[in-house]
């Protein structure tokens, strides 16, 4: 029996980003188990329905809004998206959704979405089920206290669920649904001209995938790179993929130093490639849910440094956690870790479809 779903997310085409990347995911793998789906997002310039099967898309939010930071423009696109907003409630009147998914990220910055998810909870479409996708860990507690309105709570990773629990929400509303990581094989990693494009090939290199900003601890692993890695091996490269979100005049310094490659945001196939070649891949961000990039890395079977503060890689892999914010000791854990090539024995197949989609089946049905 077919059931309808509807999904409210900021982004799900053309980008590497978690957000997106769990969209597509989440979409395909419950078309195939009998769902048909709405999807509210920004615009594309390709139809994202072609694509994804069983999926009518409204692209109604400004395109690119704040992925490059020029804060005048990005300040009008985000009034822009606001006033999309109101399109809301009309988009899922029509769908007749059994079931709506908000992307939680809506809910970190300042605007009418609250208001709006408020008109459409008390409103018309007061009969579907609303459910909040948790995706970071980066809700204050004040903006969490809109989710108690919703049917369901959906929390990413373990750290989330503890801090959504620690707001005082329902917490028979609060489901712990890990991260959908798809397995990986080496056909599945297609070939890539961006390693030849940046004369990658040949050179063992770091990769660090994600927003380049000093919260992700960008600025660390910059710092630690050019400061201690790269004067005792200048053969080695420190490749950085993802949409640069600084102001910083020191970190865009950095970003141009001996040895430091900037690739850009990238599609998730050049992504893919350069983690499958990437010597080490790390991540020192204090800030995260369930990293997107270190499951990716986990799940290709790569040597991997893991950020601190994820109770799934403490439990599983401690010792290739990274804790210190300390250069010096990081840079010394980096070498350590290229010299023994050593790979995180994470239980990676907990993130498998087959085992998520079925989670979520069980919770909606």
């Amino acid at each position: 029996m077919h059931q309808s779903a509807a999904l409210i997310t900021p982004i799900l085409q053309g980008s590497g980003t978690g957000a997106a990347i769990y969209s597509q995911l989440l979409i395909n793998g419950l078309s195939q188990r009998g769902f048909n789906w709405t999807v509210i997002s920004e615009a594309t310039e390709s139809n994202p329905s072609e694509a994804i099967r069983n999926c009518t898309y409204h692209g109604i939010f400004p395109r690119r809004t704040g992925k490059h930071k020029q804060k005048v423009r990005d300040l009008w696109l985000y009034g822009l998206q606001n006033l999309a907003y109101l399109r809301i409630p009309e988009i899922l009147e029509r769908s007749k959704s059994q079931f709506v998914f908000v992307h939680s990220s809506f809910y970190n910055f300042p605007g009418i979405f609250p208001q709006v998810i408020n008109t459409c909870l008390r409103g018309k479409c007061s009969n579907q089920k609303f459910l909040a996708d948790v995706r970071d860990v980066l809700l204050t507690k004040q903006k969490a206290q809109h989710l108690d309105s919703y049917d369901l709570i959906i929390a990413c990773s373990k750290n989330v669920q503890q801090r959504l629990i620690s707001f005082n929400l329902s917490s028979h509303k609060i489901h712990y649904i890990p991260i959908l990581q798809e397995p990986f094989s080496a056909n599945f990693i297609a070939s890539s001209n961006l390693l030849s494009t940046f004369n990658l090939n040949d050179t063992a290199y770091l990769l660090y995938v994600g927003m380049i900003k000093e919260l992700k601890a960008v600025d660390l692993l910059l710092e630690t790179f050019i400061s201690y890695i790269y004067p005792i091996n200048k053969s080695l490269k420190l490749v950085l993929a993802g949409y640069l979100k600084t102001n910083s005049k020191k970190v865009k310094e950095m970003l141009k130093a001996p040895g430091v490659v900037y690739v850009g945001n990238r599609s998730r196939q050049e992504v893919l490639q350069l983690l499958s070649k990437a010597s080490l891949c790390i991540n020192l961000s204090p800030n995260e849910a369930l990293s997107r990039s270190s499951l990716e890395s986990l799940a290709m079977r790569r040597p991997t440094l893991l950020p601190p503060n994820i109770p799934e890689f403490e439990h599983y892999c401690p010792e290739f956690v990274v804790r210190t914010r300390d250069p010096e000791v990081i840079a010394k854990r980096i070498m350590a870790a290229l010299e023994t090539k050593a790979i995180p024995n994470y239980p990676i197949e907990q993130h498998f479809p087959e085992f998520i989609l079925k989670k979520y089946k069980e919770l909606l049905c």
